[in-house]
């Protein structure tokens, strides 16, 4: 089975709905929940924080430079990439801390960060090159990777806040594509369990 591949029709519209949404979310977060529980280990404020890099990611890679040629071609690409390095998830987790504690209104930064960012994507032609740490994506398919960004973490935010709002459907298409690519042939499957309360193997969590 091949990588989804998107237009950019689909990912900017998908990135758009998701970032007002997310930013919906974080509005909602009320000033004594900051420093409660967000995920894992990650408080509210942290949960924020890393998501920010959505949008902080998608403005220093269009502006950036290049730092490794290496093409990528779709999203589930990137993932594939990113997750292999050597314990991804510990270096996020301590970035995210990190972060946090650079801004004391995390709400003013997320509108901040968000209206730059859908500027800047509403400017700039799909087929633009993003400059990644890993290599050279286009727009287009970058931007799929940040809806995944918004709408996982926009659902661990909603759980942590208590509120059971669900996704924009145009950005949860957009994130059930990569998902599926990246559980590969296995995802009817996996998809059968999670819907029918059936036990999940490990490998059904992509994102690990």
């Amino acid at each position: 089975m091949s990588d989804t591949t998107f237009s950019f029709e689909e990912t900017s519209d998908a990135f758009r709905f998701a970032s007002h949404w997310w930013r919906s979310m974080v509005g909602a977060v009320d000033v004594t929940a900051w420093e409660q529980p967000g995920l894992g280990e990650w408080t509210v404020r942290q949960l924020v924080a890393h998501t920010s890099r959505a949008y902080r990611t998608v403005i220093d890679y269009l502006t950036g430079e290049t730092v490794d040629p290496t093409p990528i071609l779709t999203a589930a690409q990137y993932f594939r990439v990113v997750l292999a390095e050597e314990t991804p998830h510990v270096h996020i987790a301590a970035r995210a801390v990190r972060e946090a504690a650079e801004y004391t209104d995390w709400l003013a930064r997320t509108d901040e960060l968000a209206l730059h960012c859908e500027k800047l994507v509403a400017d700039t032609p799909g087929d633009a090159i993003c400059h990644l740490m890993v290599g050279e994506m286009p727009l287009e398919q970058y931007l799929a990777t940040r809806v995944v960004e918004l709408v996982v973490h926009g659902l661990d935010l909603s759980d942590a806040l208590g509120l059971g709002v669900a996704p924009p459907p145009a950005s949860a298409s957009v994130v059930h594509r990569v998902l599926s690519d990246l559980a590969g042939d296995d995802y009817r499957t996996i998809a059968i369990r999670a819907l029918s309360g059936r036990p999940l193997p490990v490998t059904a969590h992509v994102l690990q």
